[in-house]
């Protein structure tokens, strides 16, 4: 049986690691929002959908 200490140490460590990849996803989706790369083949930007931070 694990010790459920090491097991919230652990999903805590996760926690961590899923929250500095959303803020780097947050970070590349705003570069790619103010690209244009878009207009050079004559279609517009996409819309990009508020992202809800859940606690």
């Amino acid at each position: 049986m694990k010790n459920p200490y090491d097991v919230l140490r652990m999903k805590e460590q996760e926690l961590l690691r899923v929250r500095k990849e959303m803020d780097a996803l947050r970070i590349a989706a705003r570069l790619l929002g103010t690209e244009d790369s878009g207009a050079a083949n004559g279609q517009g930007q996409p819309k990009l959908q508020r992202v809800v931070e859940m606690p």
